[in-house]
């Protein structure tokens, strides 16, 4: 369904594909450690990878709708 579109920090609807009211569900992270290392730039080469997923239910066509990824990859909608 392609990357997540943002209405300020709430994922838009990928159904309506426009602002509306939303209500978030249910949530999970996976969970592994990442120990920052850092390069002698002062970048870290092992950043944070663990995906969150997180459900959605537009209150405008009453669709769900489950976005899913991280920060450092982005996030995609789900079918």
């Amino acid at each position: 369904m392609g990357n997540v579109i943002y209405t300020g920090h709430v994922p838009q609807c990928p159904h309506c594909r426009k602002p509306t009211n939303r209500t978030g569900g249910t949530r999970s992270t996976t969970c592994m450690y990442y120990p920052p290392h850092y390069n002698e730039k002062g970048e870290n080469t092992n950043p944070d990878r663990n995906t969150t997923t997180s459900s959605w239910n537009c209150e405008e066509c009453n669709k769900p709708f489950t976005i899913s990824g991280n920060n450092v990859d982005g996030f995609n909608y789900k079918n």
